[in-house]
């Protein structure tokens, strides 16, 4: 009864009111509305023109000229909004709870400043507390106007934008250039007559092109509630140099990339953003799928699912680094950007069917999951088919902190051999399968670096097999063992007892401690380090012909140098007082092209093992020669002066056990 009695008594003198306003007309009432919304929100509302009512079936209508209404004093413009004329009309009812609801809003020649501060503070949240947002009690449902100008400054982020608005007979056109986020801003649109602004139920025609800096935009459909931008369905085209740089436009960081294209449908319901059935070019490779970014959390939570029939490395070399030139070296040094991470969290699955390597191996069947939680991505799983094997693990890389932690565990599993190298004529005769793993963890913000500071272990090994007599003759540096081959045009596999290469890393560097390649015609044994800190290389491989041959060089290979220009060779004083270089380099330019393969092995404790303790032994010997022979130089360099008191020699630290894993029950 009490609300009846309210709802009766408001409608009295709402006729009242009425009454009031055909008999002496708005007009004396122009000062004690400008009181009121001015007393309600702190800044000055002026009608400095007619007030007065119009004609109108439904709702009352009013029209009000030369309105303005004033900033806080903060703004950094005098007037949020000026017109020539306003036209609006009211719905009654919603006034009875406090709420203002316009059907309809004309305004001729408008201008609107909107203003965004560092601290947070909205130019357009009319109460002195600015907590209005989203519960306003004024709501404009449709909006037309003439011609007019909308400016938008947020100084915090180097965004300025201004925008021209008119009509013609078909609807809205707008223009509008600036900046967003210090890039250069143009964008062209046309769209209906009247601005659905807070009108869920009545789609707004849009279509307009978007460029912010290098990344553009066509798009063309539908809005609902354009002041929360609550809902739309928009068929999009976007393209620009790198998805990297939507990181300014959208606030979502995504991977660097070549430049791209793509196109879709843009759809947004509440907080939850969808690219739906997208497809698109980034460099040469194909993209397609769908990706959803939901709002609602702390941040923004990106979900999705793409697949890519070819997918070429060179596209998403900046991805890891390697678009632009490094420092020195081969190993990618572009520096990731962790604070970046903290734009979103993630899970996205990738799948890909033949990924592209210029001169290299082809790779296929790429499928990871990759997720972000708190500035800390995981590629889990992470599996990648090379060589008719593949290579399977979890990759982690914590960037919650200035400085990125890696971790790496891949598993090498049944990579062949004659497929590993399909470019050597001699290696198509191979049978056998290249198994391991690799464990690395290190700290940086580039590849180069985290590699550079990685520690861990590297284990490869061949349990069996077959190679070509040829390839096992070259190993050996056996010229009548190469010659007997090529002669008798016959070339039998010979078998491979085992191959085992085994490596442990600390701070960068590649220690070996175990090399093994044995056949039934060459044992090859290795020594050294490799340095991923500066890229430099310094492994020595000894062969020992079974054979006993006369023409048999008898001269380690070496591999030193850098990455980059790597320097492969063997003892060439040996070999030139054998008179017979100029003939063994001739000979030695195929076997560069091996030394990947008598470089990776592994073993299992089969025949292995004693050939891993030779080899261990071998290395002692080797080390205890050299310090011996450099002893010597310098005492025969200092033979005036008085020689030094001699000192024991300090036995030759143990090597660990090599790296050996067997494989895992089940693993393929």
């Amino acid at each position: 009864m009490r609300a009846l009695k309210w709802t009766g008594a408001f409608l009295a003198v709402l006729l009242l009111v009425f009454i009031l306003f055909i008999a002496f007309g708005l007009n004396t009432l122009r000062g004690p509305v400008s009181r009121a919304v001015s007393q309600a929100t702190g800044r000055e509302l002026l009608i400095e023109g007619d007030f007065r009512t119009l004609w109108s079936w439904g709702h009352p209508r009013f029209r009000a000229e030369k309105v303005s209404f004033a900033n806080p004093d903060w703004a950094s413009e005098e007037h949020m909004f000026r017109a020539d004329a306003i036209e609006l009309t009211v719905r009654v009812l919603p006034l009875l709870i406090g709420r203002v609801v316009l059907p309809e809003v004309h305004l001729e020649r408008p201008e609107v400043f909107l203003e965004l501060t560092p601290e947070g503070q909205r130019n357009w949240l009319l109460d002195r507390d600015q907590k209005d947002e989203g519960g306003s009690r004024v709501h404009i449902l449709a909006l037309t106007l003439d011609e007019g100008y909308l400016q938008y400054d947020q100084p915090g982020v180097d965004t300025h934008i201004a925008a021209d608005l008119s009509t013609d007979a078909n609807g809205l056109i707008f223009t509008a250039k600036g900046t967003k986020n210090g890039l250069p801003l143009d964008a062209t649109g046309r769209g209906g007559p009247a601005l659905a602004l807070r009108d869920n139920r009545t789609a707004y025609p849009l279509k307009a092109q978007v460029k912010v800096g290098p990344t553009a935009a066509r798009l063309e459909g539908s809005m609902t509630n354009i002041v929360e931008l609550a809902r739309f369905d928009l068929a999009i085209e976007l393209t620009g140099k790198s998805l990297s740089d939507l990181y300014d436009v959208i606030g979502i960081a995504f991977p660097e990339t070549r430049p791209y294209r793509t196109s879709g449908r843009l759809i947004r319901d509440g907080k939850v953003t969808r690219y739906e059935n997208f497809t698109g070019k980034v460099g040469a490779s194909d993209l397609a799928g769908s990706i959803q970014v939901d709002t609602s959390g702390k941040r923004a939570f990106m979900s999705g699912d793409m697949t890519s029939k070819l997918l070429k490395l060179a596209d998403l070399g900046a991805l890891v680094g390697t678009e632009h030139e490094t420092k020195s070296g081969v190993l990618p040094d572009r520096p990731f950007d962790p604070e970046r991470w903290a734009s979103v969290d993630a899970d996205v699955k990738i799948r890909a069917t033949k990924i592209e390597r210029p001169e290299q191996l082809p790779i296929e069947n790429l499928a990871t999951r990759i997720q972000m939680r708190d500035r800390v991505l995981t590629l889990d799983p992470f599996e990648f088919g090379i060589a008719g094997g593949k290579l399977v693990g979890p990759i982690k890389l914590d960037g919650s902190k200035d400085t990125i932690r890696a971790d790496l565990r891949m598993r090498v599993q049944k990579l062949q051999l004659a497929k590993l190298f399909p470019t050597i004529k001699q290696a198509q005769a191979s049978v056998g399968d290249l198994a391991g793993v690799v464990e690395l963890h290190g700290v940086g913000n580039s590849v180069a670096g985290m590699l550079g500071s990685s520690s861990g272990k590297i284990g490869l090994f061949i349990e069996s097999g077959q190679i070509s007599p040829m390839l096992a003759q070259m190993a050996a540096m056996d010229l009548w063992g190469m010659a007997k081959v090529k002669l008798q045009g016959r070339d039998k596999p010979v078998g491979i007892r085992c191959a085992i290469a085994d490596f442990g890393v600390k701070d960068g560097l590649a220690q070996v401690n175990a090399f093994v390649f044995d056949t039934e015609i060459v044992n090859l044994a290795g020594e050294g380090s490799v340095n991923l800190k500066n890229e430099a290389m310094d492994l020595k491989l000894h062969p020992h012909p079974k054979d006993r041959s006369f023409a048999s060089l008898k001269s380690p290979l070496y591999l030193r140098g850098t990455f980059s220009a790597p320097q492969v060779g063997p003892d060439m004083k040996r070999i030139t007082a054998k008179g017979v270089g100029a003939v063994v380099m001739g000979i030695l330019n195929p076997l560069l092209a091996v030394l990947p393969l008598l470089e990776k092995g592994e073993g299992k404790d089969s025949p292995c093992a004693e050939l891993i303790a030779e080899a261990s032994a071998s290395a002692k010997k080797s080390a205890a020669t050299t310090a011996a022979e450099k002893k010597s130089a310098a005492a025969g360099a200092t033979a005036k002066q008085p020689a030094p008191q001699a000192k024991s020699q300090p036995e030759p630290q143990r090597r660990s056990r090599p790296v050996v894993e067997p494989s895992e029950p089940g693993q393929n």
